[in-house]
């Protein structure tokens, strides 16, 4: 692989730049940019943005892929995109297949890292930094810059608990191949083995990876959330919700993928089929649809389980604001956003404990639930959500917790966090 690499860089680079002024100088490496979208593009965008309010001069290397959407929004300033593209149309392996997207990562952070040593020429960097993609394993190979380097927030250390197998259907064996690469990657990808020991700070975004990268060599290792939503996001003020005893809108969003847990939730709304009250809207759509779908008709929930599709991003707004409480099944997930969204409008959460779920809840603002067997995460999901539709007082006092802690969620204060504490400008 590293070969590989070292041979491209004997090739020429598609490279689109723009020129900025002086200030203290942050290369910045967001493989996924994009305002128009959330995840990890629309991540991307908010450092770019966040950091150049600050007053830094921003170079964000990032892939053409976003150009469209950035060029839409009003020019920063003191920002300079560098659109980095792979020649000779090895841009097809993005899209080809899970190995081919591996391949194509990889390769293209090394040209990234490679274009950013050859503008270091003209230009001092004081601190680089990883944002984008948040995967440990997959690495970056922007410490072999040599100045004070700084990777994530970033996940990667999650493993879906075997006993769950039964909700991926056919795809666990994909799980656990998942899982064989991601190993691998960890010990022989030379974009993350070296670079965790090279790195200024490895900002891990749960305890799962946390002790993953500490056990791999890491020297200076912090837990810090990637769940974070923008200042325009948090409304005014908490949402009071005026619910009656025995009543419960649950809510349920992201994308209809076998490790999101999604026929977990439908196990649980069957479990409280005999209470009428409680029902469950779910938004998102994806590979999963016609087993979810297949199961709310076998178990026939049609009057208390509503599918609502997948629906624009502000759309979504409109659902937290019109449910009760938000109902999270992952069984292997990061720091999920949705949960800081959700809370953002002040939806107590129900969850698993597991991976970063279970330190983006606590008690104050949800509750989290045993889950060492589907019987028993089935069991204690069903009794959280039976609590809180029989004790309005008690939700009202997690919604109130939920909003508080939303508020502290803002990428302002992310950034401000992290550059205090380890941007050495």
């Amino acid at each position: 692989m590293y070969c590989f690499c070292k041979v491209m860089a004997q090739f020429p680079l598609k490279l689109s730049t723009s020129t900025k002024n002086n200030m203290k100088t942050i290369a910045l490496f967001a493989f996924a940019c994009d305002p128009s979208l959330g995840s990890e593009p629309g991540n991307g965008w908010s450092w770019v943005s966040g950091l150049a309010q600050k007053g830094y001069q921003i170079h964000c290397f990032t892939r053409s892929s976003g150009k469209e959407n950035i060029d839409k929004k009003p020019k920063i300033e003191n920002v300079t995109f560098h659109y980095v593209t792979l020649p000779f149309g090895f841009e097809k392996l993005f899209a080809s297949s899970t190995p081919g997207m591996y391949l194509y990562y990889i390769i293209w952070q090394y040209t990234a890292y490679r274009t950013c040593k050859h503008l270091s020429k003209k230009i001092i960097f004081d601190v680089a930094h990883h944002v984008t993609w948040g995967s440990t394993q997959m690495g970056s190979f922007i410490y072999k810059l040599g100045i004070p380097f700084i990777f994530g927030p970033a996940g990667g250390g999650q493993v879906a608990p075997e006993a769950f197998k039964k909700y991926f259907l056919n795809h666990w064996d994909a799980e656990v191949k998942r899982e064989k690469v991601s190993k691998w990657l960890l010990k022989y990808n030379p974009a993350c083995k070296k670079m965790l020991k090279e790195a200024q700070v490895v900002l891990s975004s749960n305890p799962d990876t946390m002790r993953m990268v500490q056990k791999a060599g890491a020297k200076n290792v912090v837990l810090s959330f990637d769940a974070t939503v923008p200042n325009w996001f948090i409304p005014a003020s908490h949402i009071r919700r005026n619910t009656e005893r025995g009543k419960l809108k649950l809510l349920w969003v992201g994308r209809f993928m076998p490790r999101k847990g999604l026929l977990l939730v439908i196990e649980v709304m069957k479990a409280l089929k005999d209470f009428p009250g409680i029902t469950l809207s779910v938004v998102g759509d994806g590979e999963m649809k016609s087993a979810f779908l297949d199961k709310v008709e076998d178990y026939q929930l049609n009057d208390t389980v509503f599918w609502m599709g997948k629906v624009p991003y502000e759309d979504v707004i409109g659902y937290y604001k019109s449910h009760d409480a938000f109902i999270f099944t992952s069984l292997r997930d990061s720091g999920p956003a949705q949960l800081v969204e959700a809370m953002a409008y002040s939806l107590p959460i129900i969850t698993i404990n597991l991976h970063g779920q279970a330190i983006l809840v606590s008690d104050q603002r949800g509750t989290k639930c045993d889950c060492e067997t589907p019987e028993i995460a089935i069991d204690s999901l069903r009794n959280a959500v039976l609590e809180l539709s029989e004790d309005p007082e008690l939700l009202q006092q997690k919604s109130i917790g939920a909003f508080t802690f939303a508020k502290e969620q803002t990428w302002d204060k992310k950034i401000d966090s992290i550059v205090s504490n380890y941007y050495p400008i």
